[in-house]
């Protein structure tokens, strides 16, 4: 098989062809940060996500594998190997290999759900100054709200089965990272965070200080949302009743409500994808320009169709008239990647309905 410049053999094992786009997105990354960066790929099946890494990166400094199948972690190997990368695989359960190893990046993309292994990546740094960890999520229903009971259980957090899933989904998964962060005294700093078909994947920087952990505790907390009116607010505490309309609403969190992105990290991420003839190249740059906007906003964005039917208004306007009434009264207002049809902006429930009808 071949994904990129990488050839490899899959065998039995799991390969995913439609998380390349993914994969490319994490390459790009990786491609931005220190130099010299010791790296696990955790649950590495057939190994191209490390391979990739490593061969597209010169500032990996050593690959190492780990899956709890013997074939797989063999297969890995030998998938560096024939691609003259030099590596070493291990057959073990991730959270019992992490228990004596240390490594500058993390890459954890488990077939399901993350939250079982976060303390484990956690407290691998916790002689450290800090490092990087990279977490895939393909448990979207759960942290969507389509399970909530599941959510409350697994992320000890109330999810939001409405327009605003996928955004309060990534930060809870965000919330949960960052509250175990602050048992070893870490801090968290989101480089880029995002969502894409099946699965959300998240990329954080650990900062070793009681201060920036402290940081991390006030920059998570609840979402108000009300179903009637379209209101919705952030804060340390959620309001079950809407300020707007007076009905009924939703309380999502707790969660992060600080920014998802780095705008440094994306802005290098977009220079090294000019660099390479990527497959998705031009999608990966029309990501990063969408994550780009999403900086400094409030953590909701309007979807406006669902806001049009909620307010009554017909036609729907077009996505660029929106975002030219919204600007043009004097606030921020940018697509979102988390819609195709999704707009983040500073304005306030009834600003953005004035702006629909203009």
């Amino acid at each position: 098989m071949r994904e990129e410049a990488i050839e490899f053999e899959a065998g039995k094992n799991f390969y995913n062809p439609h998380m390349q786009f993914c994969r490319s997105f994490s390459s790009l990354l990786v491609g931005t940060l220190q130099k010299e960066l010791s790296l696990l790929d955790g649950f590495s099946a057939t190994g191209i996500r490390g391979i990739r890494y490593a061969k597209e990166n010169p500032n990996i400094s050593s690959l190492e594998f780990v899956d709890m199948n013997p074939e797989a972690a063999k297969l890995s190997a030998q998938n560096a190997k024939a691609n003259g990368i030099e590596s070493e695989a291990h057959e073990a359960e991730f959270n019992s290999f992490l228990m004596d190893k240390r490594y500058d990046f993390l890459e954890i993309d488990p077939f399901g759900y993350p939250a079982p292994h976060i303390h484990h990546a956690v407290r691998s740094f916790r002689r450290t100054k800090g490092g990087f960890l990279s977490f895939t999520a393909t448990d979207t229903a759960v942290l969507c709200g389509a399970h909530p009971h599941a959510c409350k259980h697994i992320y000890h957090s109330f999810p939001l089965h409405d327009e605003l899933f996928h955004e309060v989904g990534i930060r809870i998964l965000l919330k949960c990272v960052s509250r175990i962060a602050n048992e070893f005294n870490f801090g968290i700093k989101p480089l880029a965070s995002f969502s894409h078909r099946h699965f959300f994947k998240i990329f954080i920087k650990l900062e070793h200080s009681s201060e920036k952990a402290l940081e991390t505790f006030s920059s998570t907390g609840y979402i108000t949302f009300c179903h009637s009116c379209g209101h919705r607010q952030s804060g340390r505490m959620g309001l079950e009743t809407c300020p707007k309309c007076g009905k009924h609403a939703s309380i999502a969190g707790p969660l992060w409500l600080g920014d998802l992105h780095e705008l440094e990290t994306l802005e290098k991420m977009q220079e090294l994808n000019s660099q390479r003839d990527y497959k998705h190249k031009k999608q990966l740059h029309e990501t990063l320009e969408l994550m780009k906007g999403e900086i400094g906003l409030p953590p909701w964005f309007y979807e406006i169709h669902k806001s049009c039917a909620r307010l009554n208004i017909q036609p729907p306007p077009k996505t660029e008239t929106l975002l030219k009434n919204l600007q043009d009264a004097g606030f921020r207002a940018v697509k979102t990647h988390f819609s195709p049809i999704g707009i983040k902006t500073d304005a306030d429930i009834c600003s953005f309905g004035k702006a629909l009808k203009d």
